[in-house]
């Protein structure tokens, strides 16, 4: 083989592995950037002095505006608790408990980051504005489909993406480390 076929070839996967592997890094994280607790993932350094370019370029990309996790944290789910792809054509359950914090919201997005045109208007629930149980419990239901209680309608055909926004956590380092036991879990009820 001569020598610039093997060149052009070498420059071709190092370029592919390349762009690869910093557009996943960039979309959905990697350990040292990210942290992951049951569907809800986490930027470490996002709104700090010390972010790296992974996390920089996925707030640009997200058109995120970035705070510090003293002042507000960010987790966003893409998948449901089992694993599975969250899409607009199913019924999910997001169940959780009233978070340690000033004010919290929980929003449905397209996986692109815009907001499902819904003949509501309703996109997200906050803890100023959601049905709870006297213990704090709380059911979200998200559903192209009318339900009962907090729902919040999903556009069929899309990927879906929550947000779920924390502002003035209580104990920021807590929340993280009981991650797993504060954060929503995300049922599969059904699928149409």
């Amino acid at each position: 083989m001569p020598f610039l076929t093997r060149f052009l070839l070498f420059a071709s996967i190092a370029l592919i592995l390349g762009l690869g592997t910093t557009w996943r890094a960039v979309s959905g994280g990697f350990f040292a950037t990210t942290v992951k607790h049951g569907p809800w993932t986490f930027w470490l350094r996002e709104g700090t002095a010390e972010a790296d370019p992974y996390t920089i370029a996925h707030s640009a990309r997200e058109g995120s505006l970035p705070i510090t996790s003293a002042s507000a944290m960010s987790f966003t789910a893409t998948r449901d608790s089992a694993g599975s792809r969250l899409t607009g054509d199913c019924t999910y359950e997001v169940k959780g408990y009233a978070i340690p914090a000033l004010w919290w919201n929980i929003a449905a997005f397209r996986k692109n980051g815009e907001t499902m045109p819904n003949k509501t208007g309703r996109s997200s629930f906050s803890s100023a504005n959601i049905l709870a149980a006297p213990d704090g419990a709380f059911t979200v239901r998200l559903s192209p489909d009318v339900q009962p209680g907090n729902w919040l309608p999903s556009e069929r055909g899309e990927r879906v993406a929550l947000r779920l926004t924390i502002l003035r956590p209580l104990a920021p380092d807590a929340l993280l480390s009981a991650a797993r036991r504060v954060l929503p879990s995300i049922s599969l009820v059904e699928c149409s």
